[in-house]
């Protein structure tokens, strides 16, 4: 019989056993391929990447993609090899060279990465159309998608190179493995006696005094400048916070989780339960070479929801943040008036009696002398914007939150009271308080005290920053004087936020108007700008998922499948099926609740440090974080959840018989 045959019935004897890797390898090839297919079409690629960022990201999530297809394969090569040991101890016996048993192991790897293959480039090829459509429908795009080749060439052509790479790598290693094992290895292997693990209690303590410092160095970003990373530097408590984390982890399993083990086996009144008293020995007995993949685990869960947590924040965001950058549908600052009037008289004729609410407001320019002027008095006094305060009246105000659909908390203020429109949350109201000579023209003066600060700006920060609220009076006082004056029109109602329709009118008559501004035009940039990064991302995070669960699976299933012998042992003992299978899960579920819960926390607190370090912060809501991050772990824990279930029925049917 050759080996080509033999390895066709190891196949279909073993299929159960080799389908949910020939699953996951088509599954990760499919994305693979799929992300190839994006990146290579060059319909999409000259719409969506003019200066060659989508390109330049492409190659980099590839590299990435590439590392971790290789690295989960090789894993699951190592894990099938371990298992079927015995069998080639077998296969020695009988008079097979070793170069025989790595010509069929090499063999076997080439049908399932070739079934793989083939599975991958179909499903991927489908998976690419249905994103390009995607892409296409939600930008609006005009692109044929009849003129995409179903299947691309280049794509296969480079998938078919990667698959050669991965099987002369996995070649590598299966040769490495077998010239180190000796006969005894071949047939003893799995069932080879790990050295015991004695819990030490300063390592444990180290371990979680370490993950305690990095989450409160992680969560002192908030303080923003009064922080350690303001105050030391950005880079050095970056690297502290990074090694603090690792180190924390390390230690936390090498050390405080056999010591919490150890501590139950030493209350009987604890271990000495059906479940415990199996459950526990079983992980203190495997804890030092399942370590290892435990922390990498770990890592790479941190590292994937920290990632795709990021980047969907940095999507989401910019989004939200358009109410406060433009609070109107759509507004401008009136350079012509001719021209504003034609480009009015031009919406309202094309609207055709729909719904929309035109407003002017005129903001008086002035000067002032404070001990305390706020950072929005010289915001971009370098640039186009004059230092000063632009004053509007309360009435103006007021009119102008009721047509945006916003209520104003001020009713009335006195002459001498000002309430300071700020740019950025100021949570310590350090403006409060503080007292402006306000200089408004031919010598003229006044002083005005902030009584209150807002986040509610009526006009977007591209017409003013620096926005003061007066009295009514006050106001009329101030126009006396002369000042410059800016008048910005302010467009709400209708579709206008959600249409574009009146800004593209409104940009056709005013094409030189740099002042104006669109909110719909702003989340639709946004979402252009930022689509394809994100989508990149998500290729990216799909294979690290793919990568975590797969490694638990096998991990888990290969525990049971050599406990099997022990489980018998307990069906003998009067043990119920039901109850080895508690003990089962029990066991499962030790090895997926710690990846998850420190994965998790690691990248909770990582999106926290991102948001206060490098997102300047419009809004200051923090419920805003929330969203992205439920978002990633959410689709996370579905994808982790299916895992566990597959691993838990599959290792059921390996621990009974």
């Amino acid at each position: 019989m050759n080996l080509t045959t033999i390895a066709l019935k190891n196949l279909k004897r073993n299929f159960s056993f080799y389908s949910l890797y020939l699953v996951s390898v088509s599954f990760v090839l499919m994305v693979y391929f799929c992300f190839t297919s994006f990146s290579m079409n060059e319909i999409i690629m000259a719409k969506i990447s003019s200066d060659g960022r989508v390109e330049m990201m492409c190659s980099v999530v590839a590299v990435f993609i590439m590392a971790f297809v290789v690295l989960y394969m090789f894993y699951s090569n190592n894990f099938f090899m371990r298992r079927r040991m015995k069998e080639l101890g077998i296969y020695a016996l009988l008079g097979y060279r070793k170069v025989d048993m790595l010509c069929l192991l090499t063999i076997e790897n080439i049908f399932i990465c070739l079934g793989g293959m083939f599975i991958g480039i179909f499903a991927g090829s489908l998976l690419h159309i249905g994103v390009t459509a995607g892409i296409v429908a939600l930008l609006g795009l005009t692109i044929d998608i009849g003129a995409i080749p179903f299947i691309n060439p280049h794509a296969v052509s480079s998938i078919f190179l990667f698959i050669l790479a991965v099987l002369l790598t996995l070649t590598i290693s299966n040769a490495v493995l077998l010239l180190k094992s000796t006969l005894l290895d071949l047939v003893r292997l799995e069932k080879k006696v790990e050295k015991p693990v004695r819990p030490n209690i300063i390592f444990s303590s180290i371990g979680i005094i370490s993950l305690l410092g990095g989450y409160v160095l992680a969560l002192d970003m908030v303080r923003g400048v009064q922080s350690v990373w303001t105050t030391i530097g950005f880079y050095p408590i970056a690297l502290l916070t990074l090694v603090l984390v690792v180190v924390g982890t390390v230690l936390s399993i090498y050390s405080f989780a056999p010591f919490v083990c150890q501590c139950i086996k030493n209350r009987h009144s604890v271990l000495y339960h059906e479940n415990t008293i199996i459950v526990v020995p079983k992980f203190m007995h495997r804890i030092r070479s399942n370590a290892k993949s435990l922390i990498l685990l770990v890592l790479l869960t941190a590292g994937t929801l920290a990632v795709f947590g990021a980047t969907t924040l940095s999507v989401w965001y910019p989004y939200r943040a358009v109410e406060r950058i433009i609070p109107s549908a759509i507004e401008y600052r009136i350079e012509d008036e001719q021209q504003s009037k034609d480009a009015l008289e031009a919406l309202a004729k094309a609207l055709n009696g729909q719904e929309c609410q035109v407003q002017e407001t005129t903001l008086l320019k002035a000067t002032a002398i404070s001990d305390h002027l706020p950072d929005e008095y010289n915001i971009s006094g370098e640039e186009i914007r004059t230092p000063g305060f632009e004053c509007m009246s309360l009435t103006d105000y007021n009119t102008l939150l009721n047509s945006q659909g916003k209520e104003s908390t001020i009713s009335e203020l006195r002459d001498t009271e000002c309430v300071l429109v700020k740019y950025r949350p100021d949570p310590e109201n350090k403006d409060v308080g503080a007292v402006y000579r306000l200089n408004f023209g031919k010598g003229s003066t006044t002083d005005v005290t902030v009584v209150q600060t807002t986040l509610n700006n009526p006009i977007g920060f591209a017409n003013s920053v620096a926005t003061i609220l007066v009295s009514d009076r006050l106001y009329q006082t101030i126009t006396s004087g002369q000042p410059e004056q800016i008048t910005v029109v302010s467009i709400n109602g209708g579709t206008t936020r959600s249409d574009g329709t009146a800004y593209t009118i409104l940009k056709d008559a005013m094409p030189e108007n740099i002042y104006l501004a669109s909110a719909w035009q702003r989340q639709t940039e946004i979402i252009q700008l930022n689509s394809s990064t994100y989508l990149l991302i998500a290729f990216a995070t799909i294979i690290f998922l793919i990568a975590t669960g797969s490694i638990l699976y096998f991990q888990n299933l290969s525990a049971v499948s050599y406990d099997r012998d022990d489980y018998n042992i307990l069906q003998r003992m009067g043990y119920s099926r039901d109850t080895i299978k508690r003990c089962v899960r029990r066991q499962i579920q030790i090895y997926f609740v710690i990846p998850y819960v420190l994965g998790m926390l690691h990248s909770i607190f990582a999106i926290i440090c991102y948001k206060s370090a490098l997102m300047d912060d419009v809004l200051g809501q923090a419920s805003e974080v929330i969203l992205p991050i439920a978002l990633a772990i959410g689709i996370f824990s579905i994808i982790y959840f299916i895992y566990y279930q597959i691993t838990k029925y599959s290792c059921y049917k390996a621990a009974i018989n």
